[in-house]
């Protein structure tokens, strides 16, 4: 299998009335999780943002940068989508986008996006 034809699996979620996505492998769990404390980030805080849709719940991603762990808070999921080579454009200038898919997902690049935001407070799950 060539590597154009091999894609990328990305865990999707809703921001807004916009779906973003990262790399599934960065994802850890879907929480809630009870017992331990994680910086959690509100990406509306940190991404243009509309209305969510009505059906949407509000999650906290689990990801792993590296060997920390971080909590995105997130207006609902869209599930695990999966993206040819072919279907991925550069990204806009929208900070921390790293490419925009067919059906206008966004993928971020969760390093380039939290750089320089600070230290996210630690919340117990």
């Amino acid at each position: 299998m060539s590597a154009e034809s091999k894609g990328v699996e990305v865990c999707a979620f809703w921001v807004g009335d916009a779906v973003y996505g990262i790399d599934v492998a960065r994802v850890e769990e879907i929480l809630p999780v009870h017992g331990t404390a994680v910086p959690i980030v509100d990406l509306r805080r940190l991404l243009p943002a509309g209305t969510p849709p009505r059906t949407a719940k509000p999650k906290v991603i689990l990801a792993r940068l590296g060997r920390r762990r971080v909590g995105l808070r997130v207006d609902g999921m869209a599930g695990v989508r999966r993206y040819t080579v072919a279907e991925i454009r550069p990204g806009g200038a929208v900070p921390g986008v790293l490419a925009v898919a067919a059906d206008d997902c966004r993928l971020l690049d969760l390093r380039g996006l939290l750089a320089d935001r600070g230290a996210p407070r630690r919340v117990p799950l």
